[in-house]
């Protein structure tokens, strides 16, 4: 039988009452209790039911690592709303076009994001209702609700409106190899599953204290909510920098923090064994982004067995596998992304999705309790990612007989930089638009802090190709980490045999030898 219980707001109802006196979330100076968390998310949640916001309504939130991300996240559950969490480096037409196609009735944003709304474009949206956080001091829109005011008034109760499993709790959008963006639903009951497998093998218990410092619309977002339900203490950034990582560290005795790989970098170079005591930190979890054996190493020697490896994605947040601290002592899983966790299978499987022996490469596929419900409005891309009750993956890879899973190229051609995924077909269409560009290959090349960087390679219409005009022009219409980094004029785009562009020719000229391996 199908009931309340079953679903991921049981439990925060549940940690809510029983973790009242508790730190919940630091940041900055401030403190915030999970009463206090509890009384801000109750007012918020019905000043959204007044404004129309009813139970699977879309939320969206457009806002940086903030007090008012998690106070909104928690109005959401409790509404029984759909939470669609944006990141703040999106694009002017990536937020139109996704406050659009979830049909989100209201939206919460920084006013220092408010040049992301195409007001155009979202007069075509079901978007009703906009409250406004200003973080610049210079007063909300008209038309606009604005925070500090709301929140000047006395604080009001709100009865939460109970959710079953099979309701939607979130739409995440991911870059898809052709077309729009998609929407990934997942239900109350998936992610209550979920959010009981990042405490097991997220390895989260009850007093840690975590740092988060990647935006929380992503893997953040969700550690965030895990300690939330352990009765933890997130300290949360709103920008990252590696002394104030150590310091924090150092001070507050931190001993959980997640980070991609180049967050890593920059923090490994930055410590200073004299100024900063790390002997707090017994688990950095890592993942997203290409990393090198050679600084895992240097983890290792400086940080001691900290290290904690996830694989996953956006249709099976966070954890499919999972690189154990135990593992990376040892020096023939150091490669590996890890072994499929308790609550998730993963195979290799051929062009028809039959399984392969171990040893062959073929695509990763995993199934879980938790995988996407479908893909918003979406049916034919649902179709084409399940193969019965496997999600195909995208990745390629190998597997062997203990269960460990090597990454060694992307099927779909994502570019990973900084922790970010990037679609070179994407960033292919907005080239090709630019005046003087004749044809384009989008790929990922190396790079010492982000793992990889775009790289586009541009075969001119004539000599006089301006090529910062054209990374300006990029800028308008891309994400910031979406942007080529490099632009490499060529001759002509590499072909294979059947006369398609050939990117793994074209890696050659900058990966070389290396073997690029994707943890």
């Amino acid at each position: 039988m199908n009931h309340t219980s079953q679903s991921a707001q049981f439990m925060f109802r549940n940690a809510l009452w029983r973790h009242a006196s508790k730190t919940a979330v630091v940041i900055g100076e401030r403190a915030y209790t999970y009463k206090q968390l509890d009384e801000l998310s109750s007012h918020l949640a019905g000043h959204l039911a007044n404004n129309g916001v009813a139970k699977q309504d879309k939320v969206a939130i457009l806002l940086r690592n903030c007090i008012e991300y998690v106070v909104t996240d928690l109005a959401i559950i409790k509404l029984g709303a759909v939470k669609v969490p944006l990141n703040e480096m999106l694009s002017r037409d990536d937020v139109a076009y996704m406050l659009g196609h979830s049909g989100a009735k209201a939206v919460v944003v920084h006013s220092s994001l408010i040049d992301k709304l195409d007001e155009a474009e979202l007069a075509k949206t079901d978007l009703a209702h906009r409250l406004e956080v200003d973080d610049v001091g210079s007063g909300v829109m008209a038309g606009h609700s604005g925070w500090g005011e709301l929140f000047a008034a006395d604080l009001q109760s709100f009865e939460w409106q109970e959710v079953g499993p099979q309701d939607t709790a979130l739409i995440l959008y991911t870059g898809g190899t052709t077309g729009r963006p998609k929407g990934v639903m997942h239900s109350h009951g998936a992610m209550m599953i979920n959010g009981l497998t990042h405490i097991v093998h997220g390895e989260i218990a009850e007093g840690e204290k975590l740092l988060l410092i990647s935006p929380l619309p992503h893997s953040a977002g969700f550690f965030l909510q895990t300690a939330l339900l352990q009765g933890a203490t997130s300290y949360v950034q709103s920008k990252f920098d590696p002394e104030r990582v150590l310091e924090t560290i150092s001070k507050e005795g931190i001993t959980w923090t997640f980070q991609v790989p180049t967050m890593i970098y920059r923090v490994l170079d930055a410590y200073d064994p004299s100024k900063h005591n790390i002997e707090t930190l017994r688990t950095l979890v890592y993942g997203a982004a290409p990393i090198t054996k050679v600084r895992l190493r240097e983890v290792l020697d400086k940080f001691g067995p900290v290290l904690l490896q996830l694989f996953g994605q956006t249709e099976v947040p966070n954890f499919a596998t999972k690189l154990s601290k135990a593992d990376h002592l040892d020096e023939k899983f150091l490669g590996s992304c890890g072994q499929p966790i308790i609550t998730s299978d993963v195979r290799i499987g051929d062009e028809k999705g039959d399984s392969l022996p171990f040893g062959e490469v073929g695509e990763i596929m995993a199934r879980s309790p938790y995988t996407l419900s479908c893909y918003y409005n979406a049916p034919e891309k649902t179709a084409e990612v399940y193969e019965g009750e496997w999600v195909k993956t995208g990745d390629v890879g190998y597997q062997i007989d203990t269960g460990h899973v090597f990454i060694v190229d992307r099927s779909k051609d994502m570019i990973i930089s900084g922790g970010m995924n990037v679609y070179s077909s994407e960033v292919e269409n907005v080239v090709q638009e630019f005046p003087g560009v004749k044809q384009v290959m989008v790929i990922g090349i190396p790079h010492e802090d982000w793992g990889e960087a775009v790289c586009a390679a541009v075969v001119p219409a004539d000599e006089g190709l301006d090529e910062k005009a054209l990374i300006a022009f990029c800028k308008d219409k891309l994400a910031a980490y979406k942007v080529p980094k490099t632009i490499d004029i060529v001759e002509a785009i590499p072909l294979t045999a059947y006369g398609k562009p050939d990117k793994k020719a074209l890696r050659v000229k900058y990966w070389g030898d290396q073997t690029r391996q994707v943890n």
